[in-house]
């Protein structure tokens, strides 16, 4: 009888731990910056993710997304959930996003839900990229909202979250990730929100 005590409290003790682990790595990679991540400005990177030696959280929280990191050398993604103004991005509300755009070979901007799937709208546009973007010497000048907007217009969701990506491919920036400055990536601007 007291072996399958024992047993019991050995069980009991190991799912414990099971459970009590998985719990803490959810809040560790659900943290407002994860492990392996830098801000820079209102856009969140991780410049080590697609590397050989990228840190196990990093690797745990884009297979938990689903996502294939890009290497170093292929270039460099950042996430916008927020603006510039610290507020979550809605899909009632429209915004700019203004600035130079990074040095790159090529960059896209999508839009997709919190949970990683892309931000359907009746448009069936989910992205911008530098091929059909148009800009003048001030820069890219991109409409971010549900409803079309003028010039470079990428459609979103007339309610609920989203979040932002711009994917920089073959960029010089990946070479100094780790100290880059705000200044170099284009600002995220909320604008009118709907009632």
């Amino acid at each position: 009888m007291s072996r399958l005590v024992g047993i019991a409290a050995t069980l009991v003790t190991l799912a414990a731990g099971l459970a009590g682990g998985l719990a803490l790595t959810a809040a560790v990679l659900g943290a407002a910056q994860p492990p392996g991540a830098s801000r820079v400005g209102g856009w969140m990177v991780w410049p080590r993710a697609g590397a050989p030696d990228a840190d196990p959280y990093t690797k745990a929280l884009f297979a938990r997304r689903g996502e294939i990191a890009m290497s170093p050398a292929e270039g460099l993604a950042f996430l916008a959930q927020r603006d510039s103004s610290g507020a979550e991005l809605r899909g009632g509300c429209a915004y700019s996003i203004a600035g130079r755009m990074p040095p790159a070979r090529v960059w896209t901007l999508t839009a997709y839900r919190p949970d990683g799937a892309l931000a359907a709208h009746p448009a069936a546009r989910y992205g911008l990229t530098s091929a059909e973007a148009v800009g003048g010497d001030d820069g890219t000048r991109i409409v971010v909202s549900a409803a079309p907007g003028p010039g470079n217009w990428l459609p979103v969701p007339a309610d609920g979250r989203f979040v932002l990506m711009l994917r920089l491919y073959d960029t010089p920036l990946a070479a100094v990730s780790a100290s880059l400055d705000p200044e170099r990536l284009p600002l995220l601007k909320r604008g009118e929100c709907g009632g």
